[in-house]
């Protein structure tokens, strides 16, 4: 299985940046590549099992099922269910700790996942490490 990673640094609190990024269904307020999301299944969005159709700006769909939301451990885990991107079986957790000498929150997110084929586990990589970081960028303009 191939892997993807990001991290970034905050300086809000671990719970302030969790209580946004836990928000199965929120994704929209903060990654500037997602216009909408719709809870089409599984519950209310925060029990796993929920399944989120998100819509890209550029009109793509994505079908995500929530895994694991762990308030505890700040951690929330989901699946693609379908998407136009080139992996299989992805798997993916995003999880927020707090940084003790700043009081500050450490986000990383990781994924695992297979290449389609056609597609090296590099380039598939790379295109999901963009997003991460675009997306944490965008989680950055409501909790810096």
């Amino acid at each position: 299985m191939a892997q993807a990673r990001w991290s970034s640094v905050f300086t809000s609190s671990a719970d302030e940046v969790w209580a946004v990024a836990r928000q199965f269904n929120g994704l929209p307020d903060w990654h500037p590549a997602i216009r909408a999301s719709e809870i089409a299944g599984g519950g209310n969005g925060l029990t796993p099992g929920a399944v989120r159709v998100l819509t890209g700006t550029d009109g793509s769909t994505y079908r995500e099922r929530l895994v694991a939301l762990d308030d505890a451990d700040r951690s929330l885990t989901y699946e693609i269910v379908e998407a136009p991107l080139p992996v299989r079986g992805y798997r993916s957790t995003l999880h927020v700790q707090p940084v003790a000498d700043i009081g500050g929150a450490f986000l990383s997110w990781h994924a695992t996942f297979t290449p389609a084929q056609g597609t090296t586990a590099e380039e598939a990589t790379t295109l999901l490490e963009a997003a991460y970081a675009a997306a944490a960028a965008g989680l950055r303009t409501i909790v810096p």
